[in-house]
């Protein structure tokens, strides 16, 4: 396979960033040789070269935690690849989701505010309004009032979107839709579902058709 875009070091070497390619997450970063890089495209699991060690390794060989590859980028200088990969458990060896779980400025505790997006920020916000209700919050006041008010609103919302889609307004769109995926977000909230949980179902229907055999 010709590599010629990829610009290695002068070890040899170059820098591979990993990312969850479901919620967007970066994993882990690592660095790869020719042959990592080949033996990464071969095999769909992704392999780095350990600087330490001197040797070809493939992550989670021991642990069982593997990347499958799932695409594979080089940047607009050539010095830094991209793998977007699916990762089969924890990516961190401490057994944490990904390996960036410190705050610079946070003093050394936890967090999950590095992985995921917008969705995963919402969800926690929604979590800890669960936990914690406060009087003057509107996802607080949704909760308290049980599922039947919070689905209540999901089906609001789900009119409003398809109200704005006959519109054809985009902003209208837009904003609807933004209303229909916090509440959706409430309700999996009440429930204690995780946005992962539904990035793993779509994942799994990704690339496969939707015509089921023996449906009408």
């Amino acid at each position: 396979m010709d590599f010629s875009r990829v610009k290695f070091d002068e070890q040899g070497l170059v820098p591979a960033v990993v990312q969850d390619w479901r919620d967007g997450s970066v994993l882990m970063l690592a660095f790869m040789n020719r042959e990592a890089l080949q033996k990464t495209i071969e095999t769909k699991s992704v392999h780095f070269w350990s600087r330490s060690r001197k040797k070809l390794w493939e992550k989670g060989e021991t642990s069982g935690n593997k990347l499958a590859l799932k695409d594979l980028f080089v940047d607009c200088d050539g010095d830094t690849l991209l793998v977007k990969a699916e990762p089969a458990g924890p990516t961190c060896h401490t057994g944490e989701k990904a390996c960036f779980f410190t705050r610079l400025d946070g003093g050394g505790g936890k967090t999950q505010e590095a992985w995921g997006g917008i969705i995963e920020r919402l969800y926690q916000t929604i979590q800890e309004r669960k936990k914690q209700p406060s009087s003057d919050s509107y996802t607080s006041m949704l909760l308290q009032g049980g599922i039947d008010k919070v689905l209540k609103k999901v089906v609001e919302e789900a009119g409003e979107v398809v109200l704005a889609g006959k519109g054809g307004k985009k902003e209208e769109i837009v904003y609807e839709t933004a209303d229909l995926l916090f509440h959706t977000l409430v309700a999996l909230g009440y429930h204690d579902i995780q946005p992962e949980e539904i990035y793993r179902e779509l994942a799994g229907r990704y690339g496969k058709s939707g015509l089921r055999k023996g449906k009408g």
